[in-house]
């Protein structure tokens, strides 16, 4: 009776294991997607994401060989390289901006010595 017990609790607990384990893989999976969506959508580095694609793609398959940790560890790789994807398409943004504002900071200040210099020989030919 006692062995009974123990072996249902053990079959119980393998199950729950399973549902878990198909649980982790199905969540990682959307965050995946999800994050390749927006990797996509705001154009992130081409390279990388084709990177990110194939790891995606190792994962599915990995999915379907019921090999769970290696699933498990090719999304993750995955959703990094997105993120990564993403984090680069941000800096290039930020440095275009940068240049941006350096150049027009640049232009105000040779137009402040050109004003500066056109008020300095008004000020001479007025002595």
């Amino acid at each position: 009776m006692k062995s009974l017990f123990f072996v249902s609790g053990l079959v119980a607990l393998a199950l729950v294991g399973c549902a878990a384990n198909q649980h982790a893989l199905s969540r990682s999976m959307e965050q995946t997607e999800g994050t390749r969506a927006v990797a996509t959508e705001i154009k992130a580095d081409s390279a990388t994401v084709e990177s990110a694609n194939a790891h995606l793609d190792s994962a599915k398959a990995y999915m379907e060989q019921k090999k769970a940790q290696e699933a498990l560890a090719a999304f993750e790789a995955s959703r990094l390289e997105y993120r990564l994807a993403m984090l680069r398409a941000e800096r290039d943004s930020i440095k275009a901006e940068d240049e941006r504002v350096e150049a027009e900071l640049r232009a105000d200040v040779e137009r402040k010595l050109l004003y500066q210099n056109i008020l300095d020989n008004e000020n001479k030919e007025a002595k």
